[in-house]
């Protein structure tokens, strides 16, 4: 189904040589604004780069992501339960793969955008309620939210990211939501309370060599991620937790 070895590096691809010569050198009075001002050039450029697909480029490479992650996630799911993040704009699409996880009775949750940069969760399936979000330009489900603590019995999460790199280490739009986040699944796994596997969901040219996305100590990897070309698993897991 083209899963890719988690110890292969990867080669660098077109995008990352051409954009990696337009990062700036290091800028800011502190290590802490110098990786600031890091991650923010490497965000406005492969904002960039997204905008830069066309509509069929982006529907074949959808269609293609939503495949795999059904080929990997319904032999081996336990709780039938996966959340998956409603895209925008020019993320991939995960609205095949929502409608398609709820035709294989898989019950389907969706990040719901808390204050303080929090995330809850709901139940999403074809025809539920939206509304607007008060805190992001995006329509989520109206019905019972759910917190952290649901993700023990959840088998996988799909992670939005602009770009990730061979560490797991991802990249997202900066409100540090998904942070927060994976930071709490970690806890929940160093206190043995199972978890889900977290996959990232990118465009080819965004999965990076290992290292590219400049990391600071709350930067939390995900297990995987998934592309048009298949599953990637990160650092040394031949098989992920939690599935």
């Amino acid at each position: 189904m083209g899963d890719v070895s988690p110890n292969e590096p990867a080669p660098q691809n077109q995008s990352e040589a051409q954009y990696s010569a337009k990062l700036t050198g290091d800028r800011g009075s502190t290590p802490e604004e110098t990786l600031q001002w890091r991650k923010q050039d490497v965000r406005t450029l492969w904002r960039a780069r997204r905008r830069e697909l066309g509509e069929d480029e982006r529907a074949e490479q959808s269609g293609a992501l939503t495949r795999h992650v059904l080929d990997w996630y319904l032999p081996r799911a336990r709780h039938r339960r996966a959340a998956v993040v409603m895209s925008y704009g020019t993320e991939p699409d995960t609205g095949p793969l929502r409608q398609a996880l709820h035709e294989a009775g898989v019950e389907v949750l969706v990040p719901i955008t808390e204050p303080e940069r929090q995330l809850s969760w709901a139940r999403w399936f074809p025809g539920v309620e939206l509304a607007r979000s008060p805190v992001a330009p995006i329509d989520e489900p109206v019905g019972e939210r759910y917190g952290l603590e649901t993700m023990r019995t959840v088998d996988l999460v799909l992670v939005p990211a602009q770009v990730v790199d061979l560490r797991g280490i991802r990249m997202g739009q900066g409100g540090g939501y998904y942070d927060r986040f994976l930071a709490g699944v970690r806890r929940q796994r160093q206190d043995g309370e199972g978890g889900p596997v977290t996959l990232a969901s990118v465009f080819r040219h965004e999965l990076m060599s290992r290292g590219f996305i400049p990391a600071g100590e709350f930067d939390v990897p995900v297990d995987g991620a998934v592309t048009a070309d298949g599953v990637t698993w990160f650092g040394d897991r031949e098989t992920p937790p939690g599935v």
